[in-house]
């Protein structure tokens, strides 16, 4: 028996096909966003705020990507007592949605997120830097 464990991770080439995209779907709705890919750690592979998005895509796009990679599922998504006990533990989570997880075979590689739009638009732009990706 192995010590150690092989996982998938997300790549650069993923990341920077799932964040454009995303932009590309962005722009054809004419809403302006940030989107941000990071991996099962919370960190950064690919990012952009778009011209005119608001400045605050920035915080909320990170809190959005990390909270979909920390615990595998949407954001938005997670009940409101267990949201309520996150929100108090962690920094970084948060329940607004537009945050989506990486899944590959049951296993979390990462999450993509969008913030700056409405709820549903973020979502819409999120699936859309999603569906960019092999489904294998």
């Amino acid at each position: 028996m192995s010590d150690t464990v092989t996982t998938e991770h997300l790549g650069e080439r993923a990341a920077l096909k799932m964040l454009k995209s995303a932009i590309e779907k962005a722009r054809q709705m004419g809403t302006p966003v940030g989107v941000g890919i990071v991996d099962t750690s919370g960190h950064l592979r690919a990012w952009a705020l778009m011209d005119a998005a608001p400045n605050i895509a920035h915080d909320v796009v990170l809190k959005k990507a990390r909270t979909a990679a920390y615990l595998g599922r949407p954001t938005g998504d997670i009940p409101a007592e267990a949201a309520a006990a996150l929100s108090l533990a962690a920094a970084d989570f948060t329940n607004i949605p537009g945050g989506l997880p990486v899944l590959k075979n049951g296993q979390t590689l990462g999450a993509i997120a969008v913030a700056g739009s409405t709820p549903k638009n973020d979502i819409i732009v999120a699936e859309a830097g999603l569906a960019a990706l092999d489904p294998t």
